[in-house]
């Protein structure tokens, strides 16, 4: 009986216990139980180390971050990158392949796609400074500046519902491309399912495979990264052509920059001056300095009246597509002005990313359209087709046109 009575008090107990587990669980869904969190994960190594430890995942973001000479970035630098996989490279690839079809041309490949246009969309995504999803639950999310051009991102972390529990789901990241529009309507959305990867230098967010690479924005017929020569304004059928004969020029007016929009075409801020002559477009473009298509000479040769750029600030560019149709060396003579007190005005030319004038400087409080002519040294180029950047090194260089010559 003692026995007995022993076995159905331990029945007792654990039926107590069962209960009392019941009323606990339920209790902890209430308070948060089933709140899903991301777990952190911690690698050990750097970010671009990150991405070579998951073979055949990031293949074409490495592919790209190598061409541009972007590893030490992401090897040393404080950065939070929102990985690309192969997944989202390759489904912008086959869009544009299967429209090229249409109209009859080769397809084309990630290797095929033109350094500056990689450079503009690849940067969009490696952001500087560290930051964790927490640091994204602001209301608007917050502003983020990708590690070149300063170009404005927008980072907002949100949580899905779960059963029970209101903003227990899942934690996701909203990365957004702004196209440098204060209207949130405007932007372009990419989901981050991974997040919070930390490495030693910065943090790691992966994107949905989902997302195109680029944002979308070239998945389009028109216009192809592809293809520089299409990348020209109203009225001009392909890249120009610069001199083949030793003492020939050709020029350039600099309002002409590619077609493409910002970090393509050119880079400025997000005030909008002018509004001249390409008034769709951030680039502040001054009103003729004198009758539109009258003829104007100096030292450098004849040229038309045509438009200007002002209000220039320091690190903005211009780019344009170029063909060199034989081989040999060239000098560049700018056409520039200046009613500041800014000094030294400073600028550069680059060919194919590379800085091949050194910095050009000219004297201030000439006045705006008082023209100033700047020559560059001689450097070399090769034939074909180049990408061509004048670059602002200082604030307020009024820029008129450039006079590129053919020196043998």
């Amino acid at each position: 009986m003692i026995v007995m009575k022993n076995i159905q008090m331990l029945y007792k107990n654990i039926g107590l216990l069962i209960v009392v587990s019941v009323i606990w669980t339920s209790c902890k869904k209430d308070t948060g139980d089933y709140k899903y969190v991301n777990e952190t994960s911690v690698f050990p190594g750097n970010t671009y180390d990150y991405l070579k430890s998951k073979t055949g995942l990031y293949d074409s973001l490495l592919f790209v971050i190598d061409k541009l000479n972007l590893a030490d970035t992401l090897k040393n630098n404080d950065v939070t990158l929102f990985a690309v996989n192969n997944r989202s490279f390759e489904q912008v690839v086959t869009k544009l392949n299967i429209a090229r079809k249409l109209r009859g041309k080769p397809m084309v490949y990630l290797k095929d796609i033109a350094s500056e246009l990689l450079d503009s969309m690849v940067c969009r995504y490696i952001i500087r400074g560290s930051y964790i999803a927490d640091s994204l639950v602001a209301t608007d999310g917050r502003m983020l500046t990708a590690v070149r051009y300063e170009y404005p991102m927008n980072g907002k972390l949100s949580t899905a519902n779960a059963s029970g529990y209101k903003g227990g789901g899942p934690s996701i990241i909203n990365f957004n491309f702004t196209k440098k529009s204060l209207f949130v309507k405007d932007w372009i959305q990419a989901t981050a399912n991974a997040i919070n990867i930390h490495t030693s230098n910065g943090i790691v967010h992966v994107l949905d495979p989902m997302h195109p690479f680029g944002f979308g924005e070239y998945t389009r017929p028109q216009p192809e990264p592809f293809e520089q020569s299409i990348f020209r304004p109203a009225g001009y059928s392909g890249p120009f052509v610069l001199p083949s004969v030793a003492g020939e020029s050709f020029v350039i007016e600099a309002e002409d920059f590619d077609l493409g929009g910002e970090g393509i075409g050119f880079h400025d801020d997000l005030t909008k001056n002018g509004g001249n002559y390409r008034s769709a477009e951030f680039v502040d473009i001054d009103a003729p300095f004198g009758t539109l298509g009258q003829m104007y000479s100096d030292a450098a040769g004849t040229y038309t009246a045509s438009y200007s750029l002002g209000w220039t600030k320091a690190g903005e560019w211009l780019n344009y597509s170029v063909n060199v149709p034989v081989e040999g060396d060239y000098m560049i003579t700018a056409r520039v002005g200046n009613q500041s007190a800014v000094n030294p005005l400073l600028f550069h030319f680059e060919f194919d990313f590379k800085n091949v004038t050194g910095r050009m400087t000219f004297p201030n409080n000439k006045g705006w359209w008082v023209w100033q002519l700047v020559p560059s040294p001689v450097f070399h180029l090769t034939k074909g087709n180049h990408s061509m950047r004048f670059f602002h090194d200082s604030n307020d260089v009024q820029v008129n046109n450039y006079v590129i010559k053919r020196v043998n």
